[in-house]
């Protein structure tokens, strides 16, 4: 479950594309001088220490006034003493001054006392409380007083009474944790694993130290060398951190070394969103990423075990976002930045990272889509999410099933977000985000925010609506997840454009839907075709939810957007995102308020209701084009579909901007072009020859650029392509045996993967 999130605020808007200029400084410097990177950590450290030194009577009396003790685990203990005695206990460790031990081994000595708040007969009040109310039940935070104990326990300051208290109040809490041996790839049990294994190094001498230990290692199985089964951006960085712990504690080095490590480290870094941020995608919100700086320190051990620059720019990228948010780092931060000052290697120079749009990482365990200008604060970016539950972990995913409440969760911590849009930025705006984490438990009324309609995707449902009923009310249900499995269909860069093809496939409900998205980069325009099959005959209402702070302006199937603020976080900047639904046959739009994010939003789609046979397509077309907010009178691309030949099978979309005119095609079934026989190739181009216009062909997308009388061609999974009634490209002959009918050899033509041309 969410760990206690620290009080942040920040006032500052997103940094502009002068920033970008000034990171690029930055890591410039740190790339000169990378020895001060030690230093600097250290620095911060010290000064986040003595910040928290002094904030820490006043934290208390908050707590004390309001300790919001936990229904998961009862005596919710308030965690700025241990993150605090963790850091002061580095320091010592460091440095070796004993004022550093005497201030860690004081605020663990009097945080048993805490309980001293409790009313009379709390013990009662859970089952687990047979042996008295432990110092700590919250599991999130056992790790730094383990770790505490570990450290201080050669200084003469971790002596006697003090020590006999201390070893005491950690004992009783390990024992707790004990009672709810929680297992599985994911950060609950990878945290229990960290702490019961630290505590037994640091008490080999107590009873209870070897059943600890043999609780660890069974549970830290699970986590290293094994893909994680969470997909949230809040709990990656816990799980990491702690099977880092985990096996620097059990004398693993092939955990840090292992190829999903490896995995990773990519899949993170090439995450990273002009705001400096991982994106918040399943339960996560908008500074997940920044939680308690864990990213920083896991970066750095990437950087040190893989000799990797990149990771090492991330770590810097990741630090810099925090500094630009918070004047000086909390006890929390500072504790994992120990972390990032112990493993971090300053001989790994840091690499700015290169490319553009890419898959991130694969369609298996990944599955997200980057679509990006570049990398700077100023860049555009999109990322597409189509993550599954998957086939892997399937234990642990049961175990959790059956043991708490996560019914509306995608196994774990995840959101009913396939073939969402995560975020949309450019220039420094952000124009579309995710739904953010829960408000309360277990996920609030009908399953916010977790269910799809939080989320930028299509929503299907097996009823028809009522023209009168409330799309949101109508779509809204017990929240429970919905499994569904989603495919990578297609990916390619072409010349003009990128796009994806991402599949979720619902037997339950009876559809096929394809996501298509395409970035055209010079016009900067983004068009998403959502094709969806039925597979069953049934009633069907679809709705396209696109979410947004607010709405700017709205005329017939146009809308202009923008978002001021995520939860408390201003983020407004001087760009907004034009809505243009350009499939609108039959279908109704509008907006409605919807809480997301802690905070009251917009929800505009586009919605019909019919019934539908088996085979029926219904297609939407929208276009999302970020425009200037404050010149409204900007000139923009003008984007307009363009007839085909098979109407509800293929979408054409044209794009112009000034004298220049580019067309997208997309063929939306792909199985109307294989013949009826089982013969090899079963690719016909008759069959699935199609009109774009003036464009004639079979491929499954194609960008036509024409600009000052040049055409230029890219075309994927085709085999001939014609404009203007001249053909352009067309697939070789071939002669093709073992002809599974047993017949004779036959001339065939296959598909040419990519072919791009000039004319």
């Amino acid at each position: 479950m969410k760990p206690m999130p620290r009080t942040i605020e920040y006032t500052r808007s997103l940094r502009s594309a002068v920033m970008s200029v000034v990171l690029c400084c930055t890591l410039v410097g740190a790339v000169q001088d990378a020895s001060a990177q030690k230093a600097r950590y250290l620095g911060e450290i010290r000064e986040a220490a003595e910040k928290g030194w002094r904030e820490l009577p006043a934290a208390l009396q908050r707590w004390r006034e309001n300790p919001n003790h936990s229904v998961l685990w009862g005596y919710n203990s308030p965690p700025q003493p241990l993150y605090l005695a963790g850091v002061y206990a580095y320091l010592y460790r460091v440095t070796g001054e004993e004022f550093y031990a005497e201030r860690g081994v004081a605020l663990l000595a009097a945080y048993g006392d805490l309980r001293q708040t409790l009313p009379a007969g709390f013990e009662a009040t859970r089952a687990e409380y047979e042996q008295g109310v432990p110092p700590v039940s919250n599991f999130f935070f056992l790790a730094p007083f383990v770790r505490a104990v570990r450290e201080l326990k050669g200084s003469v300051a971790f002596r006697g009474a003090a020590r006999e208290k201390i070893e005491r109040d950690l004992a009783e809490s390990i024992d707790f944790i004990f009672r709810f041996p929680e297992w599985g790839a994911h950060n609950r049990a990878a945290l229990r694993a960290e702490a019961l294994l630290g505590a037994a190094e640091a008490m080999p001498e107590n009873k209870h130290s070897a059943r600890w230990r043999a609780m660890a290692l069974g549970i830290g199985a699970d986590n290293v060398r094994h893909w994680e089964i969470e997909d949230a951006t809040v709990y990656h960085p816990v799980w990491l951190h702690a099977v880092f712990s985990f096996g620097d504690l059990a004398g693993r080095t092939d955990v840090a070394r292992s190829p999903m490590m490896h995995f990773y480290m990519e899949y993170f870094s090439r995450l990273i969103a002009p705001s400096g941020l991982i994106p918040d995608f399943g339960d996560a919100y908008w500074l997940s990423s920044l939680e308690g700086l864990r990213m920083v320190a896991i970066f750095e051990r990437m950087a040190a075990t893989f000799r990797d620059g990149g990771a090492k720019w991330s770590a810097l990228r990741l630090l810099e976002t925090a500094k630009d948010r918070y004047d000086t780092l909390s006890a929390g931060d500072a504790y994992y930045l120990c972390d990032a000052h112990r493993w971090a290697d300053e001989t790994i120079v840091p690499r700015h990272p290169e490319g553009g749009s890419e898959e991130v990482l694969d369609d298996v365990i990944g599955k997200k889509v980057v679509f990006r200008s570049g990398w700077n604060p100023a860049s555009t970016y999109l990322l597409l999410n189509y993550r599954d539950e998957g086939d892997g972990g399937w234990l642990g995913r049961s175990y959790l099933r059956n043991t708490i409440s996560v019914e509306e969760e995608k196994m774990h911590h995840g959101h009913a977000d396939e073939n969402s849009i995560v975020l949309l930025m450019d220039s420094s705006s952000v124009l579309l985000h995710d739904a953010g984490y829960r408000n309360d438990l277990p996920s609030g009324p009908y399953g916010a925010w977790r269910q799809d309609y939080f989320h930028n995707r299509l929503v299907v449902r097996n009823e028809k609506r009522d023209q009168r009923q409330n799309v949101l009310a109508f779509v809204q249900n017990a929240g429970a997840y919905h499994p569904v499995r989603t495919q990578k269909i297609d990916f390619v860069n072409l010349r003009d454009a990128d796009m994806s093809r991402t599949r979720v496939t619902d037997e339950t409900r009876g559809y096929v839907w394809d996501r298509i998205l395409v970035y055209a980069r010079d016009a900067g325009v983004f068009i998403v075709v959502d094709a969806v099959k039925a597979t069953r005959s049934d009633y069907f209402t679809f709705t396209n939810f696109w979410h947004a702070g607010a709405v700017l302006d709205s005329n017939r199937h146009a809308f202009t957007i923008a978002v001021d603020s995520i939860g408390d976080h201003p983020v407004a900047g001087h760009r907004a995102l034009k809505v243009l639904f350009l499939e609108n046959t039959a279908k109704s739009e509008g907006y409605s308020p919807i809480s997301r994010h802690s905070r009251t939003e917009q929800a505009l789609y586009q919605t019909i209701s019919s019934q539908y046979k088996t085979g029926d397509m219904e297609v939407f077309v929208t276009a999302l084009i970020p425009v200037d907010r404050v010149a409204r009178g900007a000139r923009i691309p003008r984007v307009s579909l363009v007839p085909t030949s098979r109407p509800m099978q293929a979408v054409a979309v044209r794009i112009d901007v000034g004298e220049d005119r580019l067309t997208l095609g997309m063929k939306l079934d792909l199985e109307s072009e294989l013949a009826r026989e089982n013969i090899r190739p079963r690719y016909q181009y008759d069959l699935g020859r199609t009109t774009y216009g003036g464009a004639e062909t079979d491929a499954h997308f194609f960008t036509l650029r024409e600009t000052n009388g040049e055409v230029q061609v890219s075309a994927v999974n085709v085999l001939k392509f014609a404009y203007a009634g001249t053909t352009m490209m067309t697939a070789l002959p071939n002669t093709h045996g073992l002809q599974l009918d047993g017949s004779k050899p036959r001339v065939g033509f296959s598909k040419w993967r990519v072919w791009e041309s000039t004319n």
